[in-house]
């Protein structure tokens, strides 16, 4: 029976915060088989479908949103909210990518993860956390800040509560890598 053939494959594909029929593939399961297999996993309640060809076993957003497109990171609020310096809910788990997505949004658990794409230039200033038990890239706040200025949806007047807490010189160093007039409205905030 191919499940029990299998068992250790899936096993070990399930640890991985998010996983596809590629991942099985690479365990030495077929491309036909492993769509079923994951189907009847799904069915059986035993994994959760993301979106197409993405599922996963955990129930967090935080854990399963940057690694449905890679490379990617947390930011903006929720990497704000993650490390303490805003006390600002977001409802909405933002992921900062440089690939294209035909789906900028997507709704896992009650949440909506929301992609923001930059420039290949703007994939620094991250680091993997450890949350829950696994490793999660999320941007530094500056960084975080840095995004929201360049993809310009973070009003100035909300930044400046947050600046405050912030190490200035990596925000400045941040802030210039960035280009597009970011280190001038950064200036503009720090006064």
């Amino acid at each position: 029976m191919p499940v029990v053939k299998y068992r250790d494959a899936v096993e070990e594909v399930r640890e991985k915060p998010v996983f596809g029929v590629g991942d099985l593939v690479r365990h030495g399961v077929s491309r036909d088989y492993a769509k079923t297999l994951l189907y009847r996993l799904k069915e059986q309640g035993k994994v959760r479908r993301v979106e197409r060809n993405k599922y996963t076993t955990r129930g967090n957003p935080l854990l399963v949103a940057p690694y449905l497109t890679c490379p990617s990171y947390l930011s903006l609020w929720t990497s704000l909210r993650f490390h303490g310096v805003s006390q600002q809910s977001p409802s909405t788990v933002e992921v900062v990518t440089s690939r294209s997505r035909y789906n900028r949004a997507v709704e896992f658990e009650g949440s909506e993860i929301r992609f923001y794409e930059v420039k290949p230039k703007m994939m620094f200033g991250y680091a993997y956390e450890v949350h829950e038990n696994d490793r999660v890239p999320v941007a530094s706040p500056e960084k975080a800040v840095v995004d929201g200025i360049y993809l310009d949806i973070v009003p100035l007047e909300e930044v400046g509560e947050v600046i405050s807490k912030l190490d200035k010189e990596r925000l400045r160093e941040y802030a210039s890598r960035a280009g597009r007039g970011v280190d001038k409205k950064v200036e503009e905030v720090l006064g």
